[in-house]
Parts: structure tokens; sequence; C-alpha cells
């Protein structure tokens, strides 16, 4: 009879399981993207909303929350009920963002999902600007301390990135920081108000191709595929300037593992179209970089380490 009421229950939780499973998701699933609309998170969460629709039939929304460079977004969905309806769509910027002080919010004080897109970051200038790539400025800048603006984030990503451009050229460069993101550091670059600004590729791709914007550098130890012609950091001397930006979805913390199984489910389906992994690389000049469980984790860790020994150079 124990041995009955032991099988009962495990096929019973088994069903209720699959009715789980069945019922995610039964409604718009909200994706909080801690940038303005425009920049390097907003176009690539918009694509993979486009395809969750394909395979779920279900929207899914994306709400821009901007703010701390991402910490204002990051809070409000930690504070939100772990229902597998609402998700962060972050990067890098929060280790950048801790590890600087700006929040004291970590990747693992979520539940996180999946690591979808890799796109290059880089650094770039107007397309009047004499410069042909990044040594060029640096030279430049050296040669007429103080004329030129770097605009840098307020925090995250952005602002590591200027550490070893600060490091080439103590003292020689005007900082403005740029809160909202990449379409903000756009704005200011096209308006004059900032000469010289780091970007996630993806957010300078129609810019570069009206010929607006010119790259300087990729921000890796190679050269991107999507921009050939233009030199990495590592092959320019400044080995310090690697930081490529990977997109991972988190959702607020104990949301129930099986949401967070079938959520990834759906999503592999989405990085495995081929439409999709098409369009990711026309619109946002990324790829797709999919991880999830303990290669997730592990990721993360590897990249704490990178992000630590940066801000240790800015404080």
């Amino acid at each position: 009879m124990r041995r009955f009421l032991v099988v009962l229950f495990f096929a019973v939780l088994s069903v209720l399981l699959f009715a789980q499973a069945e019922r995610y998701p039964t409604k718009p699933v909200t994706v909080v993207v801690p940038y303005s609309a425009g920049g390097a998170s907003d176009i690539m969460a918009r694509l993979v909303a486009e395809f969750w629709k394909k395979y779920t039939g279900q929207d899914m929304v994306v709400t821009n929350v901007v703010g701390a460079e991402g910490a204002v977004a990051a809070r409000q969905v930690k504070g939100t009920r772990p229902d597998g309806y609402t998700v962060l769509w972050y990067h890098q910027a929060m280790l950048g963002n801790y590890f600087l002080g700006v929040a004291d919010i970590m990747w693992y004080d979520f539940t996180p999902a999946c690591i979808v897109t890799k796109t290059s970051r880089i650094t770039a200038t107007r397309s009047d600007m004499p410069w042909k790539d990044l040594r060029d400025a640096i030279q430049d800048a050296k040669a007429n301390p103080r004329k030129y603006v770097y605009g840098t984030g307020a925090g995250g990503i952005a602002y590591l990135e200027y550490a070893p451009v600060e490091v080439a050229a103590r003292g020689c460069w005007r900082v403005v920081p740029n809160e909202g993101g990449d379409s903000q550091r756009i704005v200011a670059l096209l308006g004059n108000h900032v000469d010289i600004v780091p970007l996630a590729l993806v957010s300078a791709v129609s810019y570069i191709k009206s010929g607006q914007i010119k790259p300087l550098v990729v921000h890796d130890v190679v050269r991107d595929p999507f921009i050939p012609d233009v030199p990495s950091a590592a092959e320019l001397g400044y080995p310090d300037l690697v930081f490529p930006m990977t997109n991972t979805f988190f959702f607020p913390p104990k949301t129930p593992e099986w949401i967070v199984e079938e959520f990834n489910k759906i999503m592999e389906k989405i990085v495995k179209d081929e439409e999709f992994k098409t369009k990711l690389a026309e619109m946002a000049y990324a790829t797709v970089f999919f991880k999830t469980g303990k290669d997730l984790e592990e990721f993360w860790k590897s990249q704490e380490e990178i992000y630590k020994k940066a801000a240790e150079v800015l404080k």
C-alpha cells in the first residue's frame, strides 16, 4: 500500500508539473529593458519579442525603464512577483554598477534564465573627425589636452570602458557622463556635444551604414566579422579594452524552476530559428550566444573577475 501511495504521489506530481508547463505562458510577458528605446538592449529585446509571439502565440511587451545605468530597472524587477510574467533583459552593466558602487544588486540576486545574444562594443566618433582609429584619437588628445570631449556612461560598461582610454592619455580628455544608454550618447555625439563615445555595435549599425558614425576600435581581442576593417583593441595595443556585451534574461528571485525551464525551452527554439539568426545579424550585428544553467553561472562568475579588475582602475 505504501509503495502504491508513493507511486501515486509522483504520478500526480508529474501531471501537475505537466499542467503547469502547458499553462505557460497564458498571457503577455513583460520584458523590462534598462535603457532607452533604440539602444542596443532595446533593439535585440524587440527582435526576441517578435519570435516569442511566433512560438507562443502570446505577446512579449518591451518596457523601457531608464536610470542609473540599469539599476532602476533591476530594482523594479527584483521586487516584482516571481510568476514568470516579468523578466529583466540586462547585460554586464550590472557588474559595473556593483563594483563602482552605483548599485548593490548582482546577477545572483535574481533567478537567471538564459544568455541569448552577444554583440561587440566599439569606440566611435563622427565621420568628419580626422581619426582613423583609437590610437590616432589618443595621440591627438595627448597633443591637444582637454580639446576633445569623451562621452561616457554614468556607470556600468560605458564608464569602465573609459578606464583604458584614460590610462593611455591621462588628463587629456574632458569627460561628460551621458545617462540613458547608447541612444543618448549617439544624440550627444551627432549633436557635437561630445567627440568620442563607447557604444554597443548594435546601437550604431544604422549610423555606420549611413556614414554618420565612424567606429575606431572593437572592444575585443579579435576583429568583429560584421566590421572587419575596424581593428581590435588588442591589436592596437589596448589589451584591457575588452568588453563584449551579452544579454541575459533575469527573473525575480524565487521564480519557480519549472517556469525558468519552460521559458528556456521557448528561447532555445527562438535561437535555433534561422530567420531569427539572420535578422539578429542584419539588424543588430549580433550573434546567438545561448547559455543556461551551470554554463550561464560560470560565465557570469568569469565576468565578475574582469569587471572587478577594471573598476579598481577608476577608484
